[in-house]
């Protein structure tokens, strides 16, 4: 399903991955059922449903905010950040490049659960307010969650497991001690997988004590953990591969070029069934107008091949699937990453000089990891 785009916030482009849908379902579903009953127990269910939804929203607010303090923080040191993204277990900030030093790695990493503990004391001051003031309950209660939920998000990311803000604070330590960012990555990620080992395992006896909910949540957040903390040195490990790389080392000149003008039909026997080639420039007036591959041709039905012309079907493109030949091919990989992207055209002045697919980055990287 991918990513679904919300809208900016300080000039970040803001997402939620698929997985967000899930996890907010289940956050309701165990405030309305469990949390909210146990502590008012006064109250009735819509209530307690409401009240859910209301903390749900302010909760992924609240990470929203403690992502954005990463990112405002990354964009002062000069590093960029594409978007952020609201996932399965939080939040990651799309940063363009690792930090430049390992000083910058730890206000960058710090900042995170310092903004979590803010939120916290925040909230647990305007509860206090309220129940002192005789605020309607429900809303008394919901701040209440809100400074317990932020207290222990700050908490959890101190942990010293990659790629959390405590993971990344463990980094910059090791970055600065020894001037090596692979070695520091290494050893954080190592870190964070052997925490998140130590959840799963805690979780697994959790259930074995009869707390299903509570050890399955422990597993789900110790998996991702482990997942992201081994991701994390390969994603470092990949680009350390492709820097210093051009792209015109990597494209390649001999995919054939498609007229939008060319019949669907003559398209398929000419291209598609003598080449292997995923997808093909499509050129109207010497200028690349779109790609074309079998995705777009199964868009139609065979009986209307030999009418409809490449141009009709073709994937319009835009910066997505454009690079220049001066780029380095580690932006060519993070643009491949997305599935909708087959094939990138390298332009120049508007003309096409190359394609670069998958294929060929993903041999760079394989070579040269065996030479390091």
């Amino acid at each position: 399903m991918g990513q679904i785009k919300i809208g900016r916030v300080l000039g970040f482009e803001i997402s939620i991955d698929w997985s967000w849908l899930l996890i907010f379902f289940l956050v309701v579903y165990t405030l309305a059922s469990g949390y909210f009953p146990r502590f008012y127990p006064e109250l009735n269910v819509a209530t307690n449903w409401g009240m859910g939804v209301l903390a749900a929203l302010l909760l992924f607010a609240s990470v929203l905010v403690h992502e954005l303090s990463h990112s405002v923080v990354s964009r002062r040191y000069g590093t960029e950040v594409s978007g952020i993204t609201l996932f399965l277990f939080g939040g990651v900030s799309q940063m363009t490049d690792e930090p430049k030093s390992a000083r910058e790695e730890f206000w960058m990493a710090i900042v995170g659960p310092v903004m979590s503990f803010a939120l916290a004391g925040l909230f647990y001051v305007l509860g206090g307010i309220g129940e002192a003031t005789r605020w309607p309950v429900p809303i008394v209660a919901v701040l209440g969650y809100l400074a317990f939920i932020n207290l222990l998000l700050g908490v959890f990311n101190l942990v010293p497991g990659f790629p959390l803000d405590g993971g990344r604070v463990l980094r910059s330590m090791i970055w600065g001690a020894t001037n090596d960012l692979a070695r520091a990555t290494q050893w954080a990620s190592y870190s964070g997988q052997g925490f998140g080992y130590a959840m799963m395992a805690f979780g697994f006896f959790m259930i074995l004590g009869g707390n299903l909910i509570g050890g399955l949540w422990l597993i789900f957040i110790g998996w991702f953990l482990t997942g992201a903390a081994r991701q994390s040195y390969e994603q470092l490990l990949m680009r350390q591969a492709l820097s210093g790389v051009r792209i015109d080392q990597v494209m390649t000149t001999d995919v054939p070029e498609v007229s939008a003008g060319l019949s669907v039909r003559q398209f398929v026997d000419e291209q598609l069934l003598r080449h292997e080639f995923s997808c093909y420039p499509v050129m109207e007036d010497d200028h690349v107008v779109g790609v074309v591959g079998a995705e777009e041709v199964r868009t139609i039905s065979s009986d209307q091949w030999e009418r409809a012309t490449v141009g009709n079907i073709m994937h319009r493109i835009d910066g997505a699937y454009k690079v220049t030949a001066d780029d380095d091919a580690w932006v060519a990989l993070t643009k491949l990453a997305p599935g909708n992207v087959c094939r990138l055209m390298v332009v120049e002045d508007e003309h096409l000089k190359g394609t670069v697919g998958r294929e060929s980055v993903f041999r760079l990287i394989q070579t040269k990891l065996k030479l390091f």
